[in-house]
């Protein structure tokens, strides 16, 4: 098993969907096609990023559903090295726990979110 301190993870996740004050890195912006590499959903909309510098992170939202989402992902990165449901979220884990996809239920779709460490 990967060391992964989800706690710290889902924090992060919950404080870049709620995060409003200026001062902070924050990119609000048009969703790219990938994120260090990582394929985003076509269609993403809604992306903020925090990747001023490593360890960065990403949000979007898909309008597909989680099965969909996580299947999109595994059709395009290979089987994760590790895949848990934790909390209604499906956390995806690729390169040692360096790349972690966050796969949230999300009104008509999802939240996705990846996180890069290094």
């Amino acid at each position: 098993m990967f060391p992964l301190n989800v706690a710290g993870m889902l924090c992060l996740i919950s404080f870049s969907s709620i995060a409003q004050d200026d001062s902070m890195a924050m990119d609000a912006q048009s969703c790219p096609d990938s994120f260090f590499e990582l394929p985003l959903l076509p269609g993403a909309s809604l992306c903020m990023s925090f990747d001023q510098e490593l360890p960065a992170s990403l949000t979007y939202h898909a309008k597909t559903d989680q099965t969909e989402t996580r299947n999109f992902y595994l059709q395009k990165l290979g089987q994760a090295q590790s895949e848990e449901l934790l909390k209604g979220r499906i956390l995806l884990q690729y390169n040692q726990g360096q790349q972690t996809i966050i796969i949230s239920p999300d009104g008509e779709g999802t939240q996705v979110d990846i996180l890069v460490k290094s």
